[in-house]
């Protein structure tokens, strides 16, 4: 498991969209994001919790007009790692 926390000013993206095998929990501290899940971007804010499932096309964007501060957890889950 691996955990980052990541501040994006208005209008920055953490990454373009891209997949992994690793699973991710990303909680949002602060601010306001449009996120790319399974398919459809979300807007949404403080409190709120995104999962990336693995595999799966995924980005994330600053809408708001403040800083936004969100912790990410990740991991590999059995049989999304390559032997």
């Amino acid at each position: 498991m691996e955990c980052h926390v990541t501040t994006l000013n208005p209008g920055e993206t953490s990454h373009p969209p891209h997949q992994h095998p690793e699973e991710e929990i990303l909680i949002i501290k602060e601010g306001t994001v449009e996120a790319l899940v399974n398919g459809q971007m979300k807007q949404v804010g403080a409190g709120s919790v995104i999962f990336q499932a693995s595999n799966q096309m995924h980005s994330i964007r600053n809408v708001g007009t403040t800083p936004t501060t969100y912790h990410v957890f990740s991991w590999h889950s059995p049989g999304t790692m390559k032997k």
